[in-house]
């Protein structure tokens, strides 16, 4: 556990640290990428970027022009799993809520990742206890972030799972 601690430390401090013209580069780069992901008419959870994490909204714009139906994650914290509702709504007792399973793809935050596909997030597990609980649709997991996010390895579980691609400034990477 130490392990993760300090790594996820020492990526939040290299993240932080991009400076202002790299991070608005490295941003722009990244959600043009992403934008071949669009499908008109297909559910894509992105998030809200917190802090320094990579910020989606040019990339969310795109997918409502073209068509796609944008949700947000929402936190269930009793069954530590993710609802998702449409972007920009409040939750309430109306708001149409999905599983992670109704998703076609699924753009996930990060702090760190590896070559063969394992992320590090925050550490609230949301993201591997909604993934393993699809039990009939797989959504497809592309991790995002930043090129100074890439690790040798990251430490893992028995319950972490692996991302489909994770796309960054200067790469995209398919596991």
């Amino acid at each position: 556990m130490d392990d993760k601690r300090l790594l996820r430390t020492a990526l939040r401090r290299a993240r932080k640290d991009l400076s202002p013209l790299e991070r608005r580069t490295a941003t722009q780069r990244i959600n043009r990428c992403l934008k071949k992901n669009i499908r008109r008419g297909k559910n894509i959870a992105v998030y809200r970027a917190v802090g320094s994490e990579l910020n989606l909204n040019d990339f969310i714009h795109s997918a409502r022009r073209r068509g796609a139906q944008v949700f947000e994650p929402l936190i269930d914290r009793r069954s530590r799993r993710l609802w998702f509702i449409p972007w920009g709504q409040t939750a309430h007792r109306r708001t149409r809520k999905l599983r992670m399973e109704r998703m076609s793809t699924v753009l996930l935050p990060l702090l760190g990742i590896d070559r063969a596909g394992f992320r590090l997030g925050q550490g609230g597990g949301y993201y591997d206890t909604s993934l393993a609980a699809c039990r009939v649709h797989h959504p497809r997991r592309i991790g995002v972030g930043f090129a100074c996010q890439c690790v040798a390895a990251v430490p893992r579980e028995a319950h972490d799972q692996a991302l489909d691609a994770f796309v960054c400034e200067r790469h995209e990477w398919r596991f």
